[in-house]
């Protein structure tokens, strides 16, 4: 009886130190992340033009965290496959730099929405679109499927009293 209650014992103080130990899963990108979102598009049909001429072969997969301060963290890996420009491979990049909501771009991918995440990673001097989605203070999953080997989802979380 008394090895049980050792066990037990000892068992419990094991999860209270895991407990305390344990990081908070949000704590890593701090407490300013006003919306997380992920996108995957991929564009693998050869012989579709939208694929071939136009956002070309391959794919980009990406997240980002857009903070209540007007910054952004990102994480995103592109792969082409016999790109005229690029040739074939991926290569990843991480980044960091300002956000503002501004009119989706035409070439933007067809969620149907009016505007998107724009993001500067030199300090405001040049602007691109994200390809995600923005919705104030809302969040909301988008997919697209353009045919054979043409698809594209997208997941944008809002984070309310940020």
């Amino acid at each position: 009886m008394r090895r049980k209650f050792v066990l037990l014992a000892a068992t419990a103080a094991s999860f209270v130190v895991v407990a305390v130990a344990a990081p908070v899963a949000g704590a890593d990108y701090g407490n300013k992340a006003q919306y997380q979102a992920a996108i995957s598009l991929n564009c693998d049909n050869k012989s579709a033009f939208f694929c071939t001429n136009v956002v070309g072969l391959g794919g980009v997969w990406a997240w980002f965290a857009f903070n209540n301060d007007g910054t952004f963290d990102s994480t995103e890996t592109f792969c082409a496959h016999n790109d005229p420009v690029f040739g074939s491979g991926a290569f990843h990049f991480n980044g960091d730099g300002i956000w503002e909501p501004r009119a989706a771009d035409p070439t933007a991918p067809p969620w149907g929405q009016t505007q998107d995440f724009w993001v500067s990673y030199d300090g405001g001097q040049t602007w691109q679109d994200s390809d995600v989605p923005y919705l104030a203070n809302q969040s909301k999953h988008y997919s697209f499927k353009g045919g054979p080997g043409i698809s594209a989802v997208a997941q944008v979380s809002y984070i309310p009293n940020r």
